[in-house]
């Protein structure tokens, strides 16, 4: 049977793990130097990660590598 597979997941050297559920705060009361990635859905009472990022970012590791799919050698746009 064929799998769909994300290009992420092909030779991962390294597995990152998903932030602790206890450093959810709040969109409205999410500071600098955490991470924005919102949790469910975007609405007035929106929940972000809330994981620390030290490298002025809007996303902690773990949440950069499901917004952001690197490209593939060889694509034509």
């Amino acid at each position: 049977m064929n799998q769909l597979v994300r290009m992420s997941q092909i030779g991962d050297a390294e597995q990152i793990a998903e932030p602790s559920a206890e450093l959810r705060v709040p969109f409205a009361k999410s500071g600098a130097f955490v991470c924005k990635f919102i949790i469910g859905e975007p609405n007035d009472a929106a929940i972000c990660c809330g994981a620390p990022v030290a490298d002025g970012k809007s996303w902690c590791a773990f949440h950069r590598r499901i917004v952001f799919e690197p490209t593939r050698p060889g694509r034509i746009r």
